[in-house]
């Protein structure tokens, strides 16, 4: 008997998602669920829109099970892929699983046949040969992440195109951070994998890979620095000639010997959610650190040679103008090296989103723009309009021509002295990499500069809306 077609499909988001535009990168969800159903003998193909450069036309596809995945940026679009494939495939079935189904349910229940919320490795066989008949079924957390599958990387269309293959080692989360909606979904408990079978995921991807350059999607990889210790030793006694990259917490900065250590295994970039450079804001985040934190963490691993991807946010009542200011030219002063300035976003099961609806702040539910681009709410001590206009003016300042420039003549001064000394010790330092990330970023935001002027004209549009009903 032949088995059954199933297709896993990660839609795009709104086209003003800058991100999904320019970062290619599959979640694992769907890797991981469509590897243990093709080692089970199922004909499996995993489609995701961003990879291929395109929306899909429901009309090439066919299969006798669907399975949708999206972030709440793309719930809108996997809505609409939803509905136009119950329509022209009423014999198919229609999955919708991932963060945004798992967060709210219910906005899906009407469109598709099943609602899988949280973690399905367990049960997506079970999910598949049709032994649930309620409408939301509830997944269960592996608890043994050793024994998941190694991944089929291709069963993703267009793996072959990714430059930086995706792994994830953990899951869930011991910190309580109030925007993050990893706790409500993996939980507070940090399960992970052991460090023998990090390496074994990381040899099978690159077996199946012409690129060695890794990105660890964990949300805290260096939680647990015994396993990072060991998996490092493994990774340096291996010889792999890999890259990677991390994201890792300040407290990662407390440690010296395992920084050095994971430069040694081929540790390139981290990317640190720093949050806030004001001490009032990171305590009402629950973050757990301080500005000492964040500038003792940028001193040391740039000491190391690490490449820093700092990730900042705005919003918080405790925000105004002058610290968004502040922030860039701290961003600048400690010579981080890329950076990313973000608005506060309040996703769906996150204490600020309750926090915010209770009190009647979130002026619209467009999922579209939930990116964190684009206020959504009522700010305290700056205006939307104001806000969305100074993340953007953060952005100009920080990535602008000027600055490039004088750093790309720094940089060209540096390869001719040690040039003429014949030392090339610190050639993997001249920061070539960086000096590109940072004009591909400028042109960036010159190709989505009208974005702010069209958004603060939508929202006006829905509070004079608002009002008028009234």
């Amino acid at each position: 008997m032949t088995k059954k077609r199933v297709i896993f499909i990660e839609p795009l988001g709104n086209k003003a998602n800058v991100f999904d535009n320019y970062m290619k990168l599959p979640l694992v969800g769907p890797l991981y669920l469509g590897t243990i159903l093709y080692n089970n003998g199922y004909d499996v193909k995993i489609l995701n829109e961003n990879i291929i450069g395109k929306q899909l036309d429901p009309y090439d596809l066919k299969a006798d099970i669907f399975c949708l995945t999206a972030l709440t940026v793309s719930a809108n679009r996997a809505k609409v892929l939803a509905g136009q494939l119950k329509k022209l495939y009423p014999e198919s079935k229609v999955l919708f699983g991932g963060i945004h189904a798992s967060l709210l349910p219910d906005e899906f229940i009407n469109l598709v046949d099943h609602v899988i919320v949280g973690e399905a490795e367990d049960i997506i066989i079970d999910i598949i040969e049709g032994k649930y008949t309620q409408k939301v079924i509830n997944g269960t957390k592996c608890k043994d992440l050793d024994k998941l599958p190694l991944i089929n990387y291709s069963l993703l269309d267009g793996f072959e195109t990714i430059d930086i293959v995706p792994v994830m080692t953990s899951r869930g989360c011991p910190f309580d951070c109030n925007f993050c909606t990893v706790t409500k979904i993996f939980g507070k408990q940090f399960r992970m994998q052991s460090p023998e079978r990090i390496l074994a995921e990381i040899e099978n991807a690159a077996r199946q890979s012409k690129y060695k350059e890794f990105f660890f999607y964990d949300d805290n990889f260096s939680a647990n620095k015994k396993r990072i210790n060991k998996l490092c030793d493994l990774m340096i006694e291996k010889k792999l000639d890999i890259t990677w990259f991390a994201q890792v917490r300040t407290d990662l900065a407390k440690d010296p010997d395992l920084i050095k250590k994971m430069v040694n295994a081929g540790l390139r970039w981290v990317q640190i959610g720093f949050e806030s450079i004001n001490d009032e804001t990171l305590k009402a985040y629950h973050k757990s650190q301080t500005r000492k934190d964040i500038e003792d963490a940028i001193e040391i691993l740039h000491y190391y040679g690490v490449n820093i991807h700092g990730m900042f946010m705005f919003g918080d009542d405790n925000d105004n103008t002058e610290n968004i200011r502040n922030t860039v030219d701290f961003a600048i002063e400690n010579n981080i090296d890329t950076v990313q300035f973000m608005i506060l976003t309040p996703f769906p099961g996150t204490k600020i989103y309750e926090t915010l609806d209770s009190e009647g702040r979130i002026f619209h539910k467009n999922w579209d723009f939930y990116n964190a681009m684009f206020v959504v709410f009522h700010t305290k001590q700056i205006n939307p309009a104001k806000l969305i206009h100074e993340t953007f003016s953060a952005y100009k300042k920080f990535y602008s021509i000027k600055r490039t420039l004088l750093e790309s003549v720094l940089l060209c001064i540096n390869i001719i002295s040690n040039a003429f000394s014949w030392n090339f010790k610190n050639s993997k330092k001249y920061g070539i990499d960086t000096l590109f990330i940072r004009i591909a970023a400028k042109i960036i935001i010159q190709k989505y500069k009208n974005l702010p002027e069209e958004y603060v004209k939508y929202i006006e549009k829905i509070e004079k809306d608002f009002y008028l009903s009234k």
